[in-house]
């Protein structure tokens, strides 16, 4: 837990303005220490917690526990105001009294009969003395010591008793009136601000000042409306105060994880984390190095890592490959929806996949080329990663022992830090990869066994990882060709073009091609594969049935400058150019040059002949139909009046050779 808070931190906590504690700290009023790293050359403050109250103390620790993802304490009731003597009523003052005539007499019994008797016995002859003198107490052991605490911390309210009171639940004013000034105070105390209950309350006076000047006069006292906010659901005033998140982690059921259902390499969980030290780079340049790591979750062993300058898919792809070459592939994974997980070669996109916009269809990825099945955690779900876990042990373990360690903020920040870096006492990036090795296999992965598991109680880490596997069947690569190909990255589908197929590598536009290239130019869809570590070859796959179907080799004499007056750059290309040229023309000569000088025909000949053959097929012949309409000419229709009216004939072959018969037959 830090031991300072910046002076927006105090003015929030106090609900007052930021001038007001700078004015107070100038003033000698709050003591406080300037920030070693100011910004802009202007001075900063930080108030060491001890000047703070207990309750600013436990508002400002709960802040600290909801960053990180802990349950807030809850208020203890000393923070609770006590309420003056003149606050109670003459019938609670009475009670007030003969509890401490009471409590004092019950001190000179002791004394009494010290050393005759233990203490539990005095008191319990006490409290008879008690009951029997004063039937209408009720009085026993635990009462009386709850009533002398009570008594010894100045609450007064503890020594009376409200039990069936006759202004219980009761206040000044009731019905509508209360329900309105309950709203006016709900609405200041449940914001994400957090001002205190005696800040909102004064806030509610005002507001009923201005709005509902009527009730202003009867507005209940400030501990009406602390009991209104004791008596709201928890839960409730954990969203309204520090947020969802929250909420969902002290409050929403999770799942509770069963680690008996899966053996060792059956889940790998993984996350990427900020080294909490300082260290330096290639050019000398002081920065944080980033820790890519891979988790069993059965063991607990950290079976992959990569330390890198920013996290990425390829630190993904370099950290799993770590943890594959030693303890073989996992059968899932189990990440959240960080870009260096969800791209479109390595897992796919995730939650991502629902979007409107990408819905196309992609080649296979690499974790299904590895039978990996990948899950995603649900976004600001802090249960869901524990791999945390290793973190936080990491960060006090290994981060904690380095000379420039730096904390999580600069509250963790040792003084020392910036004389060493002044001084350069910075490690190097790669002697943070080296010590790694050793740390984290030799150190933390012998650790014993923090888990669920009682069976492992007692074991190491290694030795939990080592236990499982024998209970299962571990899948490893058979070579480390293997292992690169199932690694290599994968690009979108695209079509193979003139030049080949590309790969955008480094802000570059790599281009890759082979004696098919210029064959299935616009015809054939494709994707490759190809191993970043050596970018001089790809393999290319056909899009749709993942068919492997050729290594194409680097084709760099296509990229010249735009204006060159090198001559052996254009030479090469025209050598690319001709062999292009010729594969074609061999193509094609190879197709129509295969039939003899006899068997080559004319193209009008040969057209000639397939006529003959149908004429002599008789496939041509024209087939009127029965019915027609006759169009005559003007001197046919002067000459036949009749063909006026005529507007369409039928000839029914059938029915006239059915009446020629009739008619030979009556000859």
């Amino acid at each position: 837990m830090p031991n300072y808070c910046s002076t927006s931190e105090l003015a929030e906590l106090r609900g007052c303005s930021l001038q007001y504690i700078q004015k107070s700290i100038l003033d000698g009023k709050i003591r406080a220490v300037e920030a070693p790293t100011a910004a802009n050359n202007q001075k900063e403050y930080l108030i060491p917690l001890s000047e703070l109250t207990d309750r600013e103390q436990w508002l400002y620790t709960n802040r600290i526990r909801s960053i990180n993802g802990l349950k807030p304490l809850k208020e203890p009731k000393s923070f609770k105001p006590k309420k003056s003597l003149e606050e109670f009523s003459v019938a609670q003052r009475e009670q007030i009294a003969v509890w401490k005539r009471i409590l004092e007499e019950w001190l000179l019994f002791r004394a009494d009969y010290s050393g005759e008797m233990k203490k539990s016995e005095i008191d319990e002859s006490y409290c008879l003395k008690v009951r029997s003198e004063r039937p209408d107490i009720n009085i026993s052991k635990s009462i009386l010591y709850r009533k002398n605490k009570a008594y010894q911390d100045g609450d007064l309210s503890g020594l009376v008793d409200n039990r069936g009171g006759s202004n219980k639940g009761k206040n000044k004013i009731e019905g509508t009136d209360i329900d309105i000034l309950s709203d006016a105070f709900f609405h200041f105390f449940l914001d994400e601000r957090c001002l205190p209950v005696s800040r909102c309350y004064e806030l509610m006076k005002e507001w009923t000042l201005e709005f509902r000047p009527e009730l202003y006069g009867n507005i209940p006292c400030e501990r009406t409306f602390r009991r209104m906010a004791e008596a709201l659901p928890e839960a409730v005033v954990v969203l309204s105060r520090q947020g969802e998140k929250a909420m969902k982690d002290g409050y929403i059921p999770y799942v509770e994880r069963l680690y008996e259902d899966f053996e060792a390499n059956g889940i790998w969980v993984a996350d990427n984390h900020t080294v909490d030290f300082i260290t330096a780079g290639e050019n000398g340049r002081a920065h944080r190095l980033y820790l890519t790591a891979f988790f069993d979750a059965k063991s607990g062993v950290l079976v992959g890592w990569n330390v890198t300058e920013n996290p990425s898919s390829q630190s993904t792809l370099l950290a799993l490959r770590h943890g594959i070459i030693h303890y073989g592939i996992p059968q899932s994974i189990y990440v959240d929806n960080g870009s260096e997980f969800l791209t479109h070669d390595l897992g796919g996109r995730g939650h991502r996949r629902k979007k409107d916009w990408n819905k196309e269809e992609l080649p296979p990825t690499i974790l299904q080329s590895l039978g990996i099945k990948m899950y995603n955690a649900e976004v600001r779900n802090a249960k869901a990663k524990p791999i945390e876990r290793f973190f936080g042990t990491f960060k006090n373990h290994i981060s904690r022992i380095m000379e420039t360690f730096c904390g999580g903020t600069i509250l963790e920040r040792p003084e020392s830090l910036k004389y060493k870096l002044k001084k350069g006492i910075v490690p190097e990036d790669q002697q943070i990869r080296d010590l790694l090795e050793q740390l984290i296999n030799y150190d933390y992965n012998v650790e014993p066994y923090g888990g669920k598991e009682r069976r492992y109680k007692g074991m190491s880490r290694i030795e939990v990882w080592n236990e499982s596997a024998k209970r299962t069947v571990i899948r490893r690569p058979q070579s480390n060709d293997d292992l690169n190909i199932l690694l290599a990255r994968v690009t979108k589908p695209q079509i193979v073009k003139r030049n080949g197929v590309f790969v955008n590598f480094a802000g570059e536009k790599l281009w890759y091609s082979g004696k098919e290239a210029t064959l299935w130019n616009g015809d054939k869809t494709v994707y490759v594969r190809y191993d970043p570590a050596n970018i001089n070859e790809v393999r290319v796959y056909e899009f749709g049935t993942d068919q492997y179907l050729t290594t194409w080799q680097l084709n760099d004499v296509i990229n010249i400058p735009y204006i060159t007056e090198n001559n052996e750059d254009i030479a090469e290309f025209e050598k690319t150019r001709v062999a292009a040229e010729k594969l074609i023309r061999n193509y094609k000569k190879g197709l129509t040059d295969k039939l003899s000088s006899d068997e080559r025909v004319d193209f009008l000949h040969a057209t000639l002949a397939k006529a003959e053959r149908n004429k002599t097929e008789g496939r041509f012949h024209i087939d009127m139909p029965n019915s027609f309409k006759p169009v005559f000419s003007d001197k046919a229709k002067e000459e036949n009046p009749i063909f006026e009216s005529v507007d369409s004939i039928t000839i029914d072959l059938d029915r006239m050779n059915a009446n020629a018969l009739k008619r030979r037959n009556s000859l």
